[in-house]
């Protein structure tokens, strides 16, 4: 990956689904699953396949998150669980799509590599009844109720080969049923139509041998579709009144692009004897899971797994920490001391820099009569003109580290620094800041901890700055979860400052982020507590102890605040 793509980066668009769908993403590491709270990626190589993948899953998974109820209990044969999970997947990427439009591209682009490839092939009659029923199923629910384009094909053969193994009645009675599917509303109304379909399946399988031949011998006295006998007229009452269904649902599908396509595939096939049928259905609902399908997007987890480039966590989740109130309260009480003093310097600055100033010039409305003696002596510079300075428009974001190489001390003169870098920034207009401390509260590396954010007020918040020294220093990830926090700011300027000791986990991704995020345009300041980090940041300071504090916080706020954006 080149310097200048961090905006394109997957940890950055991973930060940016999570914001988008409020949803906790976390970025690293070998595996792709979630857990019903957090989605969890791998890094992956940068290809455009492996990014329709990516950014697919991350869209699935996030409308699992956002619209299923885990805590339901699934079936407890695996055909059932197989058709819920179907209809669940109809129903939850259905419902993001309606919440959020652009995912239908997202989402669609998955199955259209998927059929491209070749890793999804229509069913055939020469497949087992379970891989015809489950592949059938998924095909015919996404092209007619997702309304997936490039299963049109897979959809018409999976109607075909449906109707000749298992039998006409039995497909009728299915798209019946399925005719349900845009009007389902939650994970429970998908574990009902799944089993719905599961007693159809075993009421025809369980049907006596001499009502299955007198249905026999109907069928064959009866004429085909496209006459106008009793199963003609049936056959279309069924189908007309699941289209009816359809068009009558949130996002159904205006054409008939399924209907008159799987008549004529069904008018085509020659129908399995009853015993044929009853046998298939027998086969379908005794199914293991080997026997079954593979999810969907279980495939496209395993791709990405496949896929995994090893690293650390590049995008930890957060957490937020309220922290001990009283303590909060008298730390925030010592800080503001020196913070105080450092907001009435800076707001004169900020008030000196931006003042509308007067200054001569050739043209103009208003004469400056201190100046008119120069019209004597061939000076047109007589006019007298304002003009405003831009105010401050940046975005902060500090990292605390809190590892457990800064116990001793340096943990408590971080986060002081943060505090009052924080609480002199606040009343300054133009300027939004963030602090964020890492690793987690008890010291994971996949995690990092909320302090205080954007637009909130330190004093609200000055519990969270009690926090102490813990675990290792998984510097890159929190980097990167400071990088995407200031890239979705709408500031032109934006700053990242680290207060650490200078001793990351894994020094040369650190080295190699701080480069990616310089040249995207994010202003780096290293703050060393008590060391030297100029190998890590292009502009770094140290901190010794509180009087360096006081002297060296003014001059990060002054440059800030002042400094023209590079």
């Amino acid at each position: 990956m080149s310097l200048t793509t961090i905006t394109n980066a997957l940890p950055i668009v991973a930060a940016a689904y999570g914001r988008k769908f409020n949803v906790p993403v976390q970025v690293g590491g070998n595996d792709a699953y979630t857990n019903g709270k957090t989605i969890q990626i791998p890094q992956i190589d940068d290809t455009p396949t492996s990014r329709i993948m990516a950014y697919g899953y991350l869209a699935h998974e996030a409308a699992h998150v956002r619209f299923t109820d885990f805590d339901l209990a699934r079936s407890h044969t695996p055909l059932g669980r197989f058709v819920e999970g179907v209809l669940e997947d109809v129903r939850i990427e259905t419902a993001i799509i309606r919440t959020y439009p652009g995912t239908r591209r997202t989402l669609d682009a998955v199955i259209d590599h998927l059929v491209d490839t070749g890793s999804m092939n229509p069913v055939s009659t020469t497949n087992s009844p379970s891989d015809i029923f489950g592949n059938g199923l998924l095909a015919i629910s996404r092209h007619r109720y997702r309304q997936q384009p490039a299963l049109r094909n897979h959809a018409d053969q999976a109607d075909g080969a449906l109707r000749q193994v298992f039998g006409d009645s039995f497909v009728r009675r299915l798209h019946g049923l399925l005719a349900d599917v845009p009007r389902l509303t939650s994970t429970a109304d998908s574990m009902a139509l799944a089993q719905r379909i599961l007693e159809l399946m075993e009421d025809e399988a369980q049907q006596p041998q001499d009502q299955q031949e007198n249905s026999s011998k109907e069928q064959r006295t009866q004429p085909n579709d496209q006459g106008s006998g009793s199963e003609g007229t049936g056959h279309q009452s069924s189908e007309s009144q699941a289209q009816g269904s359809e068009s009558n649902a949130p996002g159904a599908q205006d054409e008939d692009s399924g209907t008159d396509a799987e008549e004529q595939s069904a008018a085509s096939q020659a129908p399995s004897t009853d015993a044929e049928a009853h046998s298939a259905l027998n086969q379908a609902l005794s199914a293991t899971d080997e026997d079954l399908p593979t999810d969907l997007f279980e495939q496209v987890a395993e791709t990405l797994q496949a896929n995994a480039q090893p690293s650390p966590t590049l995008l930890p989740t957060v957490e937020h920490f309220a922290g001990d109130p009283v303590q909060g309260q008298q730390t925030l009480k010592r800080v503001k001391v020196h913070s105080a003093k450092l907001t009435s310097r800076l707001q004169g600055l900020v008030q000196a820099h931006t003042m509308a100033r007067s200054r001569t010039v050739r043209h103009g409305r208003q004469l400056s009569p201190s100046h008119l003696h120069r019209a004597a002596v061939g000076d047109p510079r007589i006019f007298r003109t304002k003009e405003q300075r831009e105010a401050p428009n940046t975005a902060l974001h500090l990292l605390v580290d809190l590892s457990g190489s800064m116990a001793g001390g340096k943990d408590r003169l971080a986060l002081d620094a943060a505090m009052a870098l924080a609480l002199a920034l606040e009343p300054m207009g133009g300027v939004s800041r963030a602090v964020t401390a890492f690793p987690g509260i008890y010291g994971q590396e996949d995690q990092v901890a909320a302090v205080v954010g954007h637009g909130q007020p330190v004093s609200r918040h000055a519990g969270a700055f009690t926090q102490g020294a813990r675990g290792g220093t998984p510097m890159t990830g929190a980097l990167w979860f400071a990088a995407a926090d200031l890239l979705a700011r709408s500031e032109e300027r934006r700053v990242l400052i680290t207060l650490t000791d200078g001793v990351p986990n894994h020094f040369v991704s650190a080295v190699d982020l701080v480069q990616r995020a310089g040249s995207s345009g994010i202003e780096l300041i290293g703050i060393g507590i008590q060391t030297e980090i100029s190998a890590l940041f292009p502009t770094a300071i140290r901190i010794d102890d509180i009087a360096d504090l006081k002297r060296e916080l003014f001059r990060i706020a002054e440059r800030l605040l002042l400094s023209t954006h590079r």
